[in-house]
């Protein structure tokens, strides 16, 4: 089916509405959003905000359909919805959806399947159950139905992100040591979502040196450029880093290395931050046959990258030491991690402040 965007932002912005105001909501919508934010893999929110948006847009819409597909005509494009709607508005009106990229749905296993219902492969087979089973309750709602169900959702998206933007550091006094204790802590080797928290400590790191840093989502399926955090100057990658919460051997420095200069790059860093990590020395690969070469940094350890970042820092270490601390919580929330996590690193740095 043509879908109209314009006719689902409007209907957006009256859910907000209905979400914000004091009127009673269903209490079974209700439910159902809070136990879709806690379902394991984060694609399930923003897909269940989009499936109730369009059928509060248009009621003839098969709330099950992922992809348009000329020989339905109740179905439509999920991915292009959530993209081009949900996405920025999520972004705008400050509501959780649990991702913070362009195209939450472009992943597995979204992206390969024309309904939610052919949806297999999934690492908590429980959480697809319940979830198939949530799309095909939504089926059945007309669009005041479906417009009030979106507006439960949303109550509760907004409720999330309020939480989440309620975790404030205070970095006053705080010391190089001490940083340097609070990271050690926020990164021990049994840390929870520690993948995430090496790679958002990186990005903050790197932030120090240079105005615009990205970090790669996790698993990204789109990946077709080497390292998981990136420096760009002028609109190109200047740096590259791969982050490694396990040890990384000689060769896999050299392979890192070979894949920087094939893209191109003359300058990117490897960091480790793992049990039994042997030292990796400065490594220069170089292709001949273009006379073009690419310098490689490694640091083996979390506080050995912190103390070169505000060494080369561009502002004065008081200044770099409160910027890497709260800009690490940001990057934090831009790599989705949980609000407990959040509030994990504000303790650290709080305790770290007697250092």
């Amino acid at each position: 089916m043509s879908f109209d965007y314009q006719a689902a932002e409007q209907v957006l912005l009256e859910a907000l509405a209905l979400a914000r105001s004091d009127m009673r909501l269903p209490v079974e919508w209700r439910s159902h959003a809070r136990a879709v934010f806690d379902l394991h893999a984060k694609t399930w929110t923003p897909a269940f905000a989009t499936l109730l948006l369009a059928k509060a847009t248009d009621d003839t819409v098969d709330t099950m359909s992922l992809k348009a597909d000329e020989g339905n005509p109740s179905a439509y494009s999920a991915r292009g919805l959530c993209h081009k709607i949900i996405v920025p508005a999520a972004a705008e009106h400050r509501f959780s959806i649990r991702n913070t990229g362009r195209e939450p749905m472009n992943n597995q296993p979204f992206f390969r399947y024309e309904r939610i219902d052919q949806l297999d492969r999934v690492r908590h087979p429980a959480d697809r159950e319940y979830f198939v089973d949530v799309a095909q309750k939504a089926n059945m709602l007309d669009q005041a139905g479906a417009l009030e169900a979106l507006a439960a959702f949303l109550r509760e998206a907004l409720a999330v992100s309020a939480v989440s933007r309620s975790v404030a550091i205070k970095a006053n006094g705080l010391t190089a040591s001490g940083a340097q204790i609070a990271v050690e802590d926020f990164l021990r080797f049994d840390a929870p979502d520690r993948p995430h928290r090496l790679q958002a400590f990186a990005a903050a790191c790197l932030g120090l040196l240079y105005e615009s840093v990205r970090t790669r989502r996790i698993n990204d399926p789109s990946r077709d450029f080497p390292g998981d955090v990136h420096a760009v100057v002028g609109g190109e990658v200047a740096v590259a880093m791969e982050v490694r919460g396990k040890p990384v051997s000689a060769s896999d420095l050299s392979s890192f290395a070979e894949a920087c200069e094939s893209a191109g790059l003359g300058r990117a860093i490897m960091f480790v931050d793992a049990p039994l990590q042997i030292e990796l020395g400065p490594h220069v690969a170089v292709n001949n046959s273009r006379g073009r070469s690419t310098q490689i940094a490694a640091f083996t350890s979390a506080p050995e990258l912190l103390a070169e970042s505000f060494l080369w820092a561009k502002l004065s270490l008081p200044n770099a030491i409160d910027t890497f601390a709260t800009d690490y919580l940001a990057r934090l929330r831009e790599i989705e991690v949980t609000v407990p996590t959040l509030q994990e690193w504000a303790r650290a740095v709080a305790i770290a402040q007697a250092h």
